[in-house]
């Protein structure tokens, strides 16, 4: 009776230890009473970091053994140098809900605690888009700055237009946009320009059969492997008064 005793009482302090301790990624009010009903903390893994910081980890043993999370988190935990000075920070765990799920707390302190090297990255982009019924090529230099997440980057690319011959002569029309690109990964720590926002504007405004005067151009594009993309998006020209479609892809 008296080890009975002894047991709920250990138990109710570490249960008021976990309480009194926020986690970070607490649940809405009507989700984290079902977390806490039907999966309840029964376990708490705990990293010690060097700078006198400790973070938690609250689960349920049915869902999770202890050798299974060190073995996932550990290598993580190495890696994640910006946690602060002689705090603890807890994680609740649980994949039943988005945010309480291994992989998405693993991504979230990736995201916030994980140094990542910026970087710069260079390319030459090339790729041909069908705009106002005609194919047209283009080519350019791009130069992205990475961060975690997300990407920055401006490229200057020539899109070119062959207008129908005229005497039997071939004539090439280029067109420079300039333009200012976005990138992210949704979810993810390290960008890979999954999906990508530009945004530009031709620089050579004369007198041209397919752009003419002031144009602004949008594109989303998408990646579908290491170095294709597919896009798509809308250009207005002649002073902003008439728009094509533009669908294309792009290798890089």
């Amino acid at each position: 009776m008296k080890k009975a005793g002894l047991i709920v009482m250990l138990m109710g302090i570490f249960m008021s230890t976990v309480l009194a301790q926020e986690v970070e990624n607490m649940l809405s009010n009507s989700h984290q009473k079902w977390l806490d009903k039907d999966w309840p903390v029964t376990d708490t893994l705990q990293f010690s970091l060097p700078n006198e910081g400790k973070v938690l980890f609250y689960y349920n043993d049915t869902e999770f053994s202890t050798d299974e999370l060190r073995a996932e988190l550990e290598p993580l935990m190495k890696r994640a140098t910006r946690f602060p000075e002689f705090e603890t920070k807890a994680f609740r765990l649980a994949n039943n809900f988005g945010p309480t799920s291994l992989g998405n707390v693993k991504n979230k302190i990736d995201r916030n605690y994980v140094r990542h090297i910026e970087s710069i990255e260079l390319g030459i982009p090339v790729g041909i888009d069908y705009t106002a019924g005609y194919f047209t090529p283009e080519v350019g230099f791009r130069a992205l700055l990475s961060m975690p997440g997300y990407s920055l980057g401006a490229s200057i690319t020539n899109t070119v237009y062959f207008p129908d011959r005229e005497a039997g002569e071939l004539e090439v029309n280029s067109n420079w946009f300039l333009n200012a690109e976005f990138s992210w990964n949704k979810g993810q720590a390290v960008v890979n320009n999954e999906q990508t926002i530009q945004l530009g504007v031709l620089l050579n405004q004369g007198s041209y059969k397919l752009f003419q005067g002031t144009s602004l151009r949008a594109v989303y594009r998408h990646r579908l492997s290491k170095h294709l993309f597919i896009q798509a998006g809308l250009v207005a020209t002649d002073n902003l008064k008439t728009v094509y479609p533009t669908i294309g892809v792009r290798f890089w």
